[in-house]
């Protein structure tokens, strides 16, 4: 390389010695004919041409000359890059900040919705799923162990299919402190219809899989079986291999451990342990997973599928039902609900980045207008359009990648930020991190980036007329009314893009400020929560899960600052808690009433003094009602409402359908509370004692969660509150421990991240807008000094240029406002999931957001044209 560079050092020489020596032979030789020295020179000059064309015609026979010109346009680049450090700085700032951005989404997106499953190919896997309609029309989850096995058993356009329920909280006692892990249970060849083996033991075997008998019973394997999650093994057995054989206690169940699974392998749910399943013919919640055949398209598989369906439900006895199958790619069920998300701000971002490029091609607008001169004088000297369109992006394209290697590292600090503030319900955490697909996507980005903001500006500087361009005066005006219409496009484009995203943050603040005002029906203030999930091997009836919350609750009352202790089976906005339809009787009727949903709930007698729910009517619970005394109930107003319109509820009688509970009076009537979520209407709601629930309904109230009203700070309880509870059960792990307020605060987390990112987008937005709609009536207030001089000579006052100017400015923001007003309308939409009471179309936030946009373009106008007025019409008169 070194010797080439000399070669073409050397070459260089000799062809300038060459056309030397030609020029001083034709000027002697003109000398010897009589003209004089002068005339001799000018005449040979003329008669040899352009020196510096014929210079690039040598060169190009020489051959290597794209990747000199290409390292001459990169040396020049640099030079003037580095003369201008100002122009340097701003451009290479504002690209950092798009392109930043941008690819710290990407690099979520990239690990969420395009980086391949950890599974041996993963676009074979699919997730199978089935539904009957109801008679009330209702969809019905229907993929019970039947339909597994017949499926299993025919399809051929499986491989290998597995059957699983999804993840459950459970207890794992057993060596160290008991604690609260997720437990899947799964077929034996689940880890082999995912192709991952073991990292340790073995997996199930098909022995160990639960299965009816002849007569109909469960018949599970007695040698309890589990496997353990990687970081489960680390966690809590210190990684060691010695860890197979061991028993510890699983929901109450001494397993064995058979085997460990690799880092990483956390299938279904974020499962921390798999235990083997029990194949219930009578539960219809069973999921199921395959991989393909080779060549099978999913179509086929669906297909076929819906055919064994079919026969399978004609075989039935429930003929009159329909069996739906649907067939989609575990990446689809992975990814669930947040691909939307992620692309709409993908999409956000990207605006970002579209008014970044403008405001860098403004300024290169600019930039150009004072160079071109220079350009003309490249021109002239031979260099052709290309040559010099290319010379001009080669400077885009050094900003660029220099805004790109700033971008870079500024991603890394926003994808932290993103990370530990990013919604729980997003999968694969742990895979989102700049790898080699973010450095080629921000590398690829920087480039097409240069080009967007550089072509533009690189074809109007080169299309110059030389004769304007040399003349006096030429700077301002050759190209000047081409180059102002192309920077006002692109101040109404950046007003516009800024303004989509204004109002969509809008939306989401105003949404987000709603929800944390929505009263949830209790009063959270110095209210201490915990749960305790009690195993049915060691409680095996409700008189056993009875006595424990007695206890419990004797204890806890026991302590001077607990003003009220309660227990529920489903605490509010828990996302927990059973929903009853249609199975609501009132004594005295012959039928239910279909079109009333309630929420069952049991509760202990205090709970609703310790939740702070009030009491409207009646009374409360007390140590009267007893499994032994009649039942009762106490319903929410809303229920009161529906059942008994013209009437008061108290001393009705209602039947709720479930089985061992009959018919139970109304004794009370408490206000509506936010059962399930926070953004749901109230809830309907019926409340019955914990002392009453029937042995049948064992599985209602096996999970109970305390709470606590304090009179001194809620955490300043937790020690206590373990210490007493470990007293009652030392086997039992307390788990969820929050305060009612981190509750109700947790139900906003997801609001506040979306209402944050999409409203730090929308602030660099305005900032970018604005330093746009800036830089280009400050420049052309530069450009118009001569002009505004002469006005000011010939008897404008200050006011006359001062509306001139900022006439100019607000024409451009009143045209993008009016646009951005369209497009947010109709690119808004896309928000409607993300609202609570409000409307993607709201008057009143596109109204207060144009009109911020337009204060903040008005000042941007302002401050130039203040400018503006301030000039010395002799000065300005003599300015060029």
């Amino acid at each position: 390389m070194k010797f080439s560079w000399w070669w073409r050092r050397q070459r260089e020489k000799e062809l300038d010695e060459e056309i030397q020596s030609h020029l001083e032979m034709a000027i002697h030789d003109r000398i010897e004919r009589g003209e004089t020295s002068e005339q001799a020179a000018t005449s040979a000059r003329r008669e040899f041409g352009n020196v510096g064309l014929v210079k690039e015609v040598t060169r190009e026979m020489w051959g290597w000359t794209s990747l000199e010109r290409l390292g001459q346009d990169l040396r020049y680049g640099l030079r003037m890059l580095r003369k201008n450090p100002g122009f340097t700085i701003v451009a290479v700032l504002t690209l950092a900040l798009g392109i930043g951005a941008t690819s710290a989404i990407f690099s979520v997106v990239n690990a969420v919705l395009l980086r391949p499953l950890p599974y041996p190919e993963p676009d074979c896997l699919m997730v199978y799923s089935a539904f009957e309609q109801g008679s009330r029309g209702e969809r019905i989850s229907a993929v019970t162990a039947p339909h597994f096995v017949e499926w299993r058993n025919q399809c051929r356009s499986c491989v290998q299919m597995a059957a699983y329920f999804a993840a459950q909280q459970g207890n794992l006692t057993g060596g160290a402190e008991p604690e609260r892990v997720r437990i899947a249970r799964v077929t034996e060849n689940l880890f082999a219809t995912l192709g991952v083996p073991p990292l340790l033991g073995r997996t199930f075997l098909p022995e160990e899989i639960g299965r009816p008998s002849s007569g109909g019973d469960i018949q599970p394997n007695s040698n309890t079986v589990v496997i353990l999650s990687y970081g489960l093994w680390q966690r809590r057995f210190n990684a060691d291999p010695s860890v197979i054989g061991q028993t510890i206690k699983v929901e109450g169940d001494v397993c064995s451990v058979i085997g460990v699974m690799p880092e990483g392998f956390k299938f279904p749910d974020e499962a921390d342990a798999w235990l083997p399943v029990t194949l219930s013919p009578t539960r219809n919640d069973l999921q199921i997973i395959a991989r393909l055949q080779p060549h099978v398209t999913p179509a086929q598989a669906q297909a076929e599928l819906t055919t064994l369906a079919q026969r399978l439900q004609q075989e039935s006895l429930q003929k009159n039902r329909t069996l739906n199958v649907n067939l989609i790619p575990l990446q689809d069920q992975v990814v669930g609900n947040v691909r939307s998300s992620l692309l709409i701000f993908l999409g956000a971002v990207s605006f970002v980045l579209l008014i970044a490029c403008a405001n860098v091609a403004n300024l290169l607008l600019a930039r150009a207008a004072t160079r071109q001169k220079e350009m003309a004088m490249r021109g002239a000297l031979g260099a052709s359009r290309l040559r010099i369109v290319r010379q001009l992006l080669t400077e885009s394209l050094l900003l660029a990648l220099a805004g790109g290697v700033l971008g870079l590292w500024l991603a890394s600090g926003i994808l932290d930020l993103l990370v530990a503030f990013a919604p729980q319900d997003i999968p694969r955490p742990t895979a989102i991190r700049i790898d080699s697909w973010v450095l080629g996507f921000t590398l690829l980005l920087s480039i097409l980036t240069g080009i967007i903001f550089g072509l533009t500006p690189a074809l109007q500087t080169s299309q110059l007329d030389l004769n304007t361009a040399f003349k006096e005066g030429g700077t301002r005006g050759t190209g000047s009314g081409s180059f102002h219409r192309l920077r006002s496009l692109l101040v109404v484009a950046e007003v516009s893009l800024a303004l989509v995203l204004l109002i969509g943050a809008g939306l989401l603040l105003k949404s987000f400020t709603r929800l944390r005002e929505t009263k949830p029906g209790f009063n959270p203030d110095h209210v201490l929560t915990a749960s305790a999930a009690l195993p049915q091997a060691d409680y095996p009836t409700t008189a056993k899960v009875k006595t424990y919350a007695q206890q419990a609750l004797a204890r806890l009352a026991a302590y001077s600052e607990v003003q009220a202790a309660g227990v529920v089976n489903s605490l509010p906005l828990s996302h927990a808690g059973m929903s009853i339809q249609g199975s609501l009787v009132i004594e005295g009727e012959s039928k239910d009433r279909p079109g009333v949903i309630a929420s069952k709930v049991a509760v202990s007698a205090d709970y609703f003094r310790a939740l702070g729910i009030p009491l409207l009517q009646g009374r409360a619970f007390n140590e009267h009602d007893t499994a032994n005394s009649p039942g009762v109930l106490i319903i929410s107003e809303s229920l009161a409402h529906q059942l008994w319109p013209n009437e008061s509820a108290l001393g009705k009688r209602l039947d709720i359908g479930f089985p061992g509970e009959t018919w139970r009076e109304v004794v009370g009537i408490v206000g509506d509370v936010k059962q399930w979520d926070l953004n749901a209407p109230l809830a309907s709601a019926v409340y019955e004692p914990y002392a009453q629930v029937s042995d049948q309904l064992r599985w209602f109230v096996g999970e109970m969660t305390f709470v606590i009203r304090t009179t001194a700070e809620p955490q300043s309880f937790i020690a206590s509150l373990r210490s007493e509870l470990q007293t009652v059960d030392r086997e039992l792990p307390l788990h969820n421990v929050a305060t009612m307020q981190q509750v109700v605060a947790k139900q906003v987390t997801d609001p506040r991240f979306y209402t944050l990112l999409l409203g730090s987008f929308s602030a660099l937005a305005l900032i970018l807008a604005a330093a746009g709609i800036y830089s280009v009536i400050s420049y052309s207030v530069t450009q118009r000094t001569h002009e505004i001089g002469i006005r000011l000579a010939l008897g404008a006052q200050a006011g006359d240029v001062l509306r001139l100017v900022v006439k100019q400015g607000m024409g451009l923001v009143l045209v993008g406002l009016a646009i951005g007003l369209a497009g947010a309308r109709a690119l808004t939409r896309v928000l409607s999931d993300f609202l609570y009471q409000v409307s993607v179309t709201d008057a009143a936030t596109f109204a207060l957001l144009s009109g911020l946009l337009a204060a903040v373009a008005l000042l941007a106008c302002y401050l130039p044209a203040r400018r503006a007025t301030k000039v010395d019409p002799m000065v300005a008169l003599r300015y060029e």
